[in-house]
C-alpha cells in the first residue's frame, strides 16, 4: 500500500476501510466493478458526458434551442442559461470574482440567472409586454413556475406546433435583451425603460424574420 501524505489522505482511507468492513464478502467470488450509470454496467463516454448535467436541464431536452429562429450567438447564449451558467452575481462569487450581488434590474434581490431572466420584476413588466404584443395571453407570466427551464417547456407546450420555432426565438430574443441591459446598466450605467426593451426585442424578432425571407 502506498504511503498517506496528508490528513486528508488518511480520513478516506479510514472511511473507505469502515465501509468495506460493513459489507458481507465471499472470499470464493471474484470483485467486479460495475459503471451505475448504464444499465448494462459498462462504461461509456457518452454517460460520462451526460452525468454531468443530472439536476440541470439536460442535453437533449434543450434541443429546440438550436431549431430557434434567432442568430447563433443568442442561441448559445439560451443554452449556457438553461444550464445556470451565465455569469451573473451567485457564478461571480463562485469564481471569487468581484461583484455586486444585488439584481442591476430591480436593485432589490441577489442576481442568479433564475431571477434575472425570469423573476425579476423588470423582466415579468417586459414579458407582459410581449405577450401583450403578439396577443399571447394564455401563456403563463415568467414568475408563475420555479425554474426558467420548466416556464420555457410550459410555454412552448401551449404554442402550435407550427409557431414553436418563432415562439423560441422570441424568447431566446427575451433572454438576449434582459442580459444585454443587465450589462448596459453594470457597465455603462445606462438603462432603458421596460417599453423601450420590449421595442428592441419586437426589433430583433422582426429583423431575424425579415432576413430568413430575403434569403429564401
Amino acid at each position: 500500500m502506498l504511503p498517506l501524505h496528508s490528513g486528508t489522505e488518511f480520513r478516506e482511507y479510514a472511511s473507505l476501510w469502515e465501509q468495506i468492513s460493513l459489507l458481507d464478502r465471499n472470499p470464493d467470488m471474484e470483485d467486479e466493478i460495475i459503471w451505475r450509470w448504464t444499465s448494462d454496467g459498462e462504461y461509456t463516454t457518452k454517460s460520462a458526458y451526460r452525468i454531468q448535467f443530472v439536476g440541470q436541464a439536460g442535453r437533449q431536452s434543450i434541443t429546440p434551442i438550436w431549431k430557434a429562429k434567432s442568430e447563433p450567438k443568442c442561441k448559445f447564449f439560451a443554452w449556457i442559461l438553461l444550464h445556470r451558467k451565465i455569469l451573473t452575481a451567485n457564478n461571480l462569487a463562485k469564481r471569487g470574482w468581484s461583484h455586486d450581488p444585488l439584481c442591476k434590474l430591480c436593485n432589490t434581490t441577489p442576481e442568479t440567472p433564475k431571477h434575472l431572466c425570469k423573476d425579476c420584476s423588470y423582466t415579468c413588466a417586459v414579458w407582459d409586454q410581449l405577450v401583450n404584443w403578439l396577443n399571447l395571453h394564455q401563456l403563463p407570466a415568467s414568475n408563475s413556475v420555479s425554474s426558467i427551464y420548466r416556464w420555457w417547456k410550459k410555454c412552448r407546450a401551449m404554442v402550435a406546433k407550427d409557431n414553436k420555432s418563432f415562439f423560441d426565438g422570441l424568447v431566446i430574443y427575451f433572454w438576449w435583451n434582459i442580459w444585454k441591459e443587465r450589462n448596459r446598466r453594470t457597465f455603462r450605467q445606462e438603462e432603458k425603460t421596460v417599453t423601450e426593451l420590449t421595442y428592441l426585442i419586437k426589433e430583433d424578432v422582426q429583423q431575424f424574420q425579415h432576413a430568413i425571407e430575403v434569403v429564401n
